[in-house]
């Protein structure tokens, strides 16, 4: 693999060489030098953000890639037929695909507009492709209402996923309201225990 990549062995030895410090091999510098770096994405910084869960980013990290197990996605890898990739939320009034729950279906709709509504969000919308979009370029910076709302968007696309999951296999149902309380109390949790976003606990006082 390193001489494919470098041309020959001296190339490979003076690439190692340049990857030490004093008499020891930097694995981390070797790896970076085989591995090219990606272009980052515009939605990275909307999911990456230091003060969201992880298990909330790596939801969301899901969601921008399409690789969330949706009914539709399950069905193109032939594991579910056409007459079962209904959406769970809407009674099956749609196909469940991951723009349709995230948030174009009525049930996933009502809980992002009531998130809109508490946050006062100015710009408004529904259609998934438009909400990356506009998080993407604008709401990059870092200030304490910036920072609520992407750790608003993450725990929501999480909080649905989970009810979409408890409906199938658990048979479990909540309404809209219940799950947007729920969001609420991670964030309200979030902000209360962390004491270096001062401004944010200022931010959710006057909501």
């Amino acid at each position: 693999m390193l001489l494919n990549k470098f041309g020959n062995a001296d190339n490979t030895k003076n690439m190692l060489t340049e990857c030490c410090i004093g008499d020891k091999l930097q694995l981390s510098s070797v790896y970076k030098t085989l591995v090219q770096p990606a272009n980052e994405v515009a939605w990275a910084k909307t999911i990456w953000d230091g003060f969201l869960y992880p298990k909330h980013s790596f939801l969301l990290w899901l969601a921008c890639h399409a690789r969330l197990l949706t009914k539709d996605r399950l069905c193109r890898m032939g594991i579910l037929s056409t007459n079962q990739i209904q959406c769970v939320l809407c009674n099956g009034h749609q196909l469940e695909t991951r723009d349709h729950i995230s948030f174009e279906c009525q049930f996933s709709a009502k809980i992002w507009n009531m998130l809109m509504d508490w946050l006062r969000y100015r710009w408004r919308s529904c259609v998934w492709r438009l909400i990356l979009n506009w998080y993407s370029h604008n709401l990059r910076g870092q200030g304490p209402m910036q920072k609520l709302k992407r750790m608003c968007l993450s725990i929501a696309v999480y909080m649905i996923w989970k009810e979409r999951n408890q409906r199938i296999f658990h048979a479990k149902e909540r309404q809209p309201i219940q799950i947007f309380r729920d969001i609420k109390f991670v964030v309200f949790s979030k902000v209360q225990n962390d004491d270096i976003h001062v401004h944010m606990k200022e931010i959710l006082e006057s909501l």
